[in-house]
């Protein structure tokens, strides 16, 4: 009797074609995804939803807002230590535990955020300023230690009124400065 023997081909050279055959699928799929949307973004630039979409399609490609040309740039929030400190600001004169959602939506309101909120809660915690209890952005709870509680000074005031898209009605921003 003869024996046959088969050679299976390498486990890591099918994972190598498959993965590049994958990106490259991807990327096409990202492309078209950009020209819907910059279709879309050239007919009602106002559209924040297109935006997002155009951003994020450009994130997974590697690449960022200046490599678009934009009808209407969007507002674009980066977590800097300015982002941190609003953060800081909204938090101080709060009593109860605020969730990472719900900071990023009254501070990154109409923007759209180029972090992700792990990313925002990972920071946070290595800030001192801030009590985090939780590892997980859906259940972590943000607040001050208690001895730092203090009323914002007026300043503090107007810049956390100014962060807010709501504080554009004038007795309500007069409610919160005063």
């Amino acid at each position: 009797r003869e024996l046959k023997i088969f050679r299976l081909p390498d486990l890591c050279c099918i994972t190598s074609r498959y993965g590049r055959v994958d990106r490259k699928a991807n990327n096409s799929r990202i492309k078209i995804e950009i020209d819907f949307a910059q279709s879309i973004h050239r007919e009602c630039p106002d559209l924040t939803s297109f935006q997002y979409r155009i951003l994020n399609a450009l994130q997974a490609l590697g690449r960022n807002e200046n490599d678009f040309n934009w009808t209407i740039r969007p507002a674009i929030v980066y977590l800097t230590e300015d982002f941190v400190d609003r953060c800081y600001g909204y938090l101080r004169p709060k009593r109860n535990p605020r969730s990472i959602h719900e900071l990023t939506f009254e501070i990154g309101a109409g923007n759209y955020l180029a972090f992700s909120e792990d990313e925002l809660l990972q920071c946070l915690k290595q800030d001192a300023r801030f009590v985090v209890d939780g590892d997980h952005p859906v259940n972590a709870d943000l607040q001050f230690p208690e001895n730092e509680r203090t009323e914002p000074t007026e300043r503090e005031r107007e810049k956390l009124a100014g962060s807010f898209r709501w504080a554009s009605v004038p007795w309500l921003r007069n409610l919160l400065c005063s």
